[in-house]
């Protein structure tokens, strides 16, 4: 899907429905038919990105972290590597969750025009635009840091902010839009309530239930 037109972001896949950040909640959301799929990236111990929210995973022994185990072993534990989730037929936001991760998820996103990299870490934004400068990146904010963040990433020339719904008003958007950035907001579960944010011209929300999401449009 062209990026433009995406509207409905499964946060984490199907995730009101199945464990986010598993292929079920991803396979999930590709069949009800979400415009892109949300997931985050860590690396393994022997370097490869999988796909995982926290540091730590749950095995038969007790927690762990994932940069102690192998992509192999994590894989045995449910979590999904990122090449598994990118064969999916769907455009798909990687989140970073660690700076050390760039340079492989460059690896295998580069040649695709349907990938976004977002990161509430703005330097590792900044490191990916180095490496790898027409790769579509989205800056998240958090509620009182949006200003700023919206000035860093209009000056970035980046794809899009990536705010809270709580923050959200139309001058927001409109002043987004007018620094050249799209408007994706996270995370949006109640029909009415993103009926009014795609009203005010938001572009694209980040939701747990895709289906329903989908439902309004």
């Amino acid at each position: 899907m062209n990026l433009a037109e995406v509207r409905v972001i499964a946060h984490r896949g199907n995730s009101a429905l199945l464990p986010g950040n598993t292929m079920a909640a991803f396979r999930s959301a590709v069949t009800l038919g979400a415009h892109m799929i949300e997931l985050d990236v860590r690396l393994s111990r022997d370097g490869v990105p999988v796909v995982v929210h926290d540091d730590r995973v749950e095995s038969p022994t007790g927690a762990v972290e994932v940069r102690e185990l192998t992509a192999g072993r994590l894989s045995l534990l449910g979590v999904p590597l990122l090449e598994e989730v990118l064969a999916l037929p769907v455009a798909v936001d990687v989140e970073i969750k660690e700076p050390a991760a760039i340079p492989a998820v460059i690896d295998q996103v580069s040649q695709r025009v349907d990938v976004v990299v977002s990161s509430f870490d703005l330097d590792a934004l900044d490191f990916l635009r180095q490496l790898q400068p027409r790769l579509p990146v989205a800056y998240l904010s958090r509620e009182r840091d949006w200003a700023a963040i919206l000035e860093r990433a209009a000056a970035a020339r980046a794809f899009a902010l990536n705010p809270p719904r709580a923050t959200l008003t139309p001058e927001l958007v409109d002043r987004a839009h007018g620094a050249g950035l799209r408007v994706m907001s996270y995370t949006v579960n109640d029909p009415a309530e993103a009926r009014q944010l795609l009203g005010w011209g938001v572009d694209a929300i980040f939701t747990d239930d895709p289906g329903r999401m989908l439902a309004i449009l």
